[in-house]
Order: C-alpha cells, then structure tokens, then sequence
C-alpha cells in the first residue's frame, strides 16, 4: 500500500468514526422528541414558544419583554411559520386557530436537537484547530453522550444555541489567531455578538478573541484594524439578532436590569454557587470530569508549544465559571458553554496519561498501548452513556402534570374554569379549559379565585403556605413524583361556593 493510499484510508476511516459520533449525537437528541408536549413541557420553553408563536399572529417582533433577547425567539418562531405552512399544504388546519400546540413544539425541538449535534461537530473542528485529530474525536464523542448536552437539546430554550454559538466563537477566534487576518477576527466577533443575541451571557465569548487578538496582534501593524473588526461585528451582528434592544432601548434596558438584577440578588442555597456547578459539571457516572479537566488545562500550560494556542478556550471557560459563581440563581443548564471546553480538556488529559504508560516497558508495545487507549475511552464514554440513555428512559414516562391533565379532562367538562401556577400542567387551554395562569397562586387570596374558577391547580412542595387554598374545598385529584415519574406535586382543589 502506498503512502498516499494509507493516507486516503485513515481520512476515510476517521470521517466515519466521526459520522458515527455525530449519529449517536442525533440518536440521542432525537429520541422521545415530544415527550411531554403539550401539558407537561419543560420550564422555561412556554417563554420561548409563547413569544414566537405571538409574532406569528399579531406580526409584532418586538417582544416588549427583554429578559431573553431575541435572536432564538426570532428563530424558533421562523421554524413556526415554516411548519404552519407545510402543516397547512398538508391539509392539517385551514388557519393559525387550528395550529396545532403539538405540532409547534415538535417542530422546535427537533431544530434545538439539530443544533445539539451542530455543537458535536463545532467541537470537533475546535479540537482539531487546537491539537490533534484524536483529541478532537474524543472532545466529540464525549460531547455527545454528555448527560446535560443531551438533556438540554431535547427543549425550546436560549442554552443550547447559545453554547453551540460560544463555542463556535472560541473555535473563529483560534482560527483567527492562526490566520491572522482582519475577516478572521471579523468572523469571530460576529460569533460573539450572535452569541449574546441568543442569550446575554454568551457575550463572554469575548473573551476568547480578545485573548486571541491580544496574545498574537500586539506587535500586528493593523491590529488596531483587526480589533475595530472584532467589535465592530460583534455589534453588527448582536443587533441583527436583537434590533429592538436598540430600537426598544428604554424596555431593553429596564428588562435587561431586572434580569440581572434577580441573578445578583443574594443566594438562598446551602452550597455556593460554583460549589453546585462542579457538581452539575461532574454528575453521576462523570466524577471524574473536573479534576481530569483541571489536569488537562495544567498540562497544556505548562507546555510553551500550546500555552498560547489553547488561551482562548481556557480563558472563556474560566471567565464564564466564575460569572456563574456570581449569580444567585443555579441551574445546570446554565453551565453548558464550559461543558464542549471541559470535553477537549478532559481528552488532552486523557491521552497523556495513555501516552505516560508507554515510559513503561512491559506497556510499550503498540497492540498493549492500542488496547488502553480503548480502556480508557470506554471508562469516559460509559458512564456519561449509561446516564443518558438512562435520563431518556425517565423523559418518555408520563409525568405528574400530564397525568393530572389526564384526571380534569376525565372528570370535568370542557371550559371548566382552572388557576395554574407557571410550574403546574401546561397549555391546558387546547384542551378545552379556561385558564387563569399566574405564577403563584399565592399573588391572590382564595375568594378572588371563587369569584373567577371552579378549581385550583397547586403545584408547589412547600405546602405550608397554602392552608387558605387548601381549606377552600375539598381535593379532588392528588399525585406526587417519585423516581420513576418525574414533575412537581399536584393538587386540584374543587372550590367550593
């Protein structure tokens, strides 16, 4: 075999270990696309989906609300307007009425999960523009099976976007640095700036090409060309994405204060914050992901042949942890960008430590070498596997509030009156309620609710402060969770005249 044709077969044999990641990426994103839709979704989602579905029929793209900006609203509801009108050539409804709940999240998740396995590819050329093929395949492959990744993109929300737009970002900003051209740093503040129109804190991304631009153009003749470039795009394309940040300014600026007003508000956990991110970063069958992490990043900037070159991504995630550590509000889903930088992290590490063995004689040989590479990638793969494909399993059950959705739509008649708090059954009007939503029911007395309802939904675990609700009529339907059904508590209270 010649030198070019065992050339030839590797490429062949990598993009086919590559297609097979990005297979298992999509199988896992995929499966179970529209469970829970439409009365059990996920948190959050009706705040994405609601605005969407809102330009769709008034026509109005300001959102008036600015806690998000616009850019995944702007997206999801153009994934909208697509599938009415396909649903529409199909003969599937005759007008935006009939547009079926349903089929609008389908329809958006299966782009969020698209976009999940987008984030698995940008990860492999980010790894391959940073170090080797090998690490890169592994960075991926980890990504791909990663509990969190994979629950994420499964729902209607900002994150997974966002990460996928950061870490394309980091990956524009080291290949800028490489290029060392004004379009290349320009590409890479559009990145960033998309990354902030999809969600504020993408922003950050930043940081990488500003790293990259400080770390490589301070002796450039037109660095100050690449670094009007960076900003200049940035803004540009934050605007194209967010236009009535900048054309609703007054609304923008009070929402976007409010918003971060309620992340800087103090803590009420037990645990600090960065204390809870570690461990959403190391979840069960992934302990091991941090410390091998922090191990890969010392050993990358120890060497002088990839301090420089890995600073980016090493800078954005460190600068992207410790704003998290600063905000009061927790929840897993926040982390995600760190989550394809900790995957390339834990690869470098992993394969210095099979590359280390080879100092041992007895482990040198190459059959011995090929067979712990294979250990090792295992040991990375299963567990975060075994944890996806068991979170799967749990997502397809039915959960507390669709169960409960089940009960009112067995026991009472259609347009009875219902009070939901934002965490109980959702959508509950394509099932023929009528609805008075409210994000406590605590915000009013039980009498204004008599006036208004036949029946209180409660879905709270800290029922103490319900004792006036509780004692307004009898309960009529009660269901908790357990490890096999997820969802909160519920309790529907027939009120009584």
């Amino acid at each position: 075999m010649t030198a070019d044709s065992r050339i030839a077969s590797r490429r062949v044999a990598e993009l086919s270990l590559l297609a097979l990641i990005l297979a298992v990426a999509a199988a896992a994103r995929l499966w179970y696309l529209g469970a829970g839709a439409p009365h059990a979704v996920g948190i959050d989602e009706p705040q994405v989906v609601d605005r969407a579905l809102r330009i769709l029929r008034e026509g109005d793209w300001n959102p008036h609300i600015f806690d998000y900006p616009t850019l995944v609203i702007y997206f999801q509801a153009m994934v909208a307007i697509l599938r009415f009108m396909w649903g529409a050539l199909q003969g599937e409804w005759a007008s935006l009425d009939a547009f079926s709940i349903t089929a609008v999240y389908t329809a958006g998740r299966f782009m969020a999960a698209l976009i999940g396995v987008a984030t698995v590819w940008v990860t492999y050329r980010l790894g391959t523009e940073l170090s080797s093929r090998r690490v890169a395949m592994l960075g991926a492959a980890q990504l791909a099976v990663r509990p969190l990744h994979v629950r994420e993109s499964h729902f209607i929300l900002t994150d997974v976007p966002m990460t996928a737009l950061t870490t394309l970002a980091v990956w524009l900003s080291v290949r800028a640095a490489r290029l060392g051209t004004v379009r290349a740093y320009g590409w890479a503040g559009a990145a960033c700036g998309l990354a902030a129109a999809a969600k504020y804190n993408g922003g950050i991304a930043l940081v990488a090409v500003m790293a990259a631009w400080l770390l490589n153009e301070r002796s450039s003749p037109d660095r100050l060309r690449k670094a009007g470039a960076i900003a200049g795009a940035a803004a540009l394309a934050f605007f194209i994405g967010a236009p009535y940040t900048i054309l609703d300014l007054p609304h923008f600026l009070d929402g976007f204060a409010a918003q971060f007003a309620r992340f800087a508000a103090p803590s009420h956990t037990q645990d600090p914050a960065w204390l809870l991110y570690l461990k959403h970063l190391s979840p069960p069958g992934g302990r091991w992901t941090v410390p091998l992490a922090l191990a890969g990043i010392a050993i990358l900037l120890r060497r002088s042949s990839s301090r420089v070159r890995w600073m980016p991504p090493v800078l954005f995630a460190a600068a992207y942890f410790y704003m998290l550590s600063t905000h009061s509000h927790v929840f897993g889903r926040y982390a995600l960008p760190i989550v394809p930088m900790l995957c390339l992290f834990t690869s470098v590490a992993l394969l210095e430590i099979v590359q280390f063995t080879a100092r041992f004689k007895a482990l040198a040989r190459p059959a011995i070498q090929r067979v712990l590479a294979a250990a090792a990638v295992i040991v990375v793969l299963y567990g975060p596997a075994a944890e996806s494909v068991r979170w799967l399993d749990f997502h397809k059950r039915s959960d507390t509030r669709a169960l409960a959705t089940e009960w009112l739509k067995g026991n009472t008649p259609r347009g009875t009156r219902v009070a939901v708090e934002n965490n109980g059954p959702t959508y509950l009007e394509t099932a023929g309620f009528r609805v008075l939503g409210t994000e406590l029911l605590l915000d009013k007395g039980a009498d204004w609710y008599r006036q208004r309802v036949d029946y209180l939904i409660l879905s709270s675990a800290d029922l103490a402060r319900y004792g006036e609700y509780l004692n307004a009529g009898p309960t009529v339907f009660q269901i908790s969770p357990t490890p096999q059904r997820w969802g909160p508590p519920i309790l529907i209270v027939k009120l009584s005249p």
